[in-house]
């Protein structure tokens, strides 16, 4: 016990008022670092800034499913027009009037490129271009097949009336 004795002894009151400060530093940089960061960091700004992107979010959302119940008629009467659309009636202004609905349908893509939810709309207005465009070229086929057909039938008549001909 000696020992102990002999440093607190050798310890004069220059170096304990130098060590008394210094754990006070040390407790008074950590209690206004902790007080900072409890009660005066803006901690409700990124609370608040994330509510404002989720608000921006629904936002968008809700712009979203209005235009998707706007165009959903115009999708529609696309879709009725096409399936009455006859390929051998030559109605251009059918054609074209589906052809203005699809436009409308593909502009409210336009508007809004930056937002890849609105490529649907291209992307429905492509699909129904392609519908009539299938529709006329199977049209087109059909006929050049009943056409063959007739040719054929014409050939066979005329081959059997040359060999009923020749005998």
């Amino acid at each position: 016990m000696g020992r102990k004795d002999d440093n607190l002894k050798t310890m004069n009151q220059r170096e304990k008022t130098i060590g008394f400060f210094y754990v006070l530093i040390l407790f008074s940089l950590t209690t206004a670092i902790c007080s900072f960061i409890l009660f005066f960091s803006n901690s409700s700004f990124q609370l608040s800034g994330s509510k404002r992107s989720a608000l921006e979010q629904m936002e968008r959302v809700r712009r979203f499913e209005y235009s998707q119940n706007e165009i959903i008629n115009k999708v529609k009467q696309a879709d009725e027009k096409i399936s009455r659309l006859d390929p051998g009636l030559n109605a251009s202004y059918e054609k074209r009037e589906v052809n203005y609905l699809l436009g409308e349908v593909r502009d409210v893509y336009l508007r809004y490129k930056w937002d890849e939810r609105y490529r649907i709309f291209d992307h429905v207005a492509t699909f129904y271009e392609f519908r009539i465009s299938d529709k006329e070229r199977l049209w087109n086929i059909k006929k050049n097949i009943e056409k063959f057909k007739i040719d054929l039938d014409r050939c066979r008549n005329n081959t059997e009336n040359k060999k009923n001909n020749l005998k």
